[in-house]
């Protein structure tokens, strides 16, 4: 259970500092977006890069429950939000894996997370 813990902590982690790069190095392309929301998209972006620190930080150290339990929280939420997002537009195969890597993965890690504490195996 902690290996898979620790798999999926790395791979948030990758994806956070991966995305989050590019989203704060993309062009700006003042036809597709006005200036403000290009801003807000770079904070963002820049955060949930900073972010990726986090999630490799608590893949080292799993017995940090308080930022683990942060972590797979705000991940469920953001995949709550994407999926509440398709109301506004149709449901791709790439957003339904993003949806999907948000939500389940989550949920099992916090349950094994929690079943390891109990255990005493943190």
């Amino acid at each position: 259970m902690l290996l898979f813990i620790r798999i999926f902590l790395v791979l948030y982690g990758l994806i956070a500092a991966a995305t989050g790069f590019m989203g704060t190095t993309a062009a700006y392309n003042p036809a597709a977006t006005d200036a403000m929301t290009d801003n807000n998209h770079r904070y963002v972006a820049a955060i949930w890069m900073a972010t990726s620190l986090a999630f490799f930080y608590v893949a080292w150290n799993p017995s940090e429950t308080a930022l683990f339990r942060f972590l797979m929280i705000a991940l469920f939420i953001g995949g709550i939000a994407r999926a509440a997002a398709l109301t506004n537009y149709p449901a791709t195969p790439f957003l339904i894996f993003l949806i999907a890597i948000e939500l389940v993965p989550t949920v099992l890690m916090l349950w094994m997370h929690n079943k390891l504490l109990t255990a005493g195996s943190l």
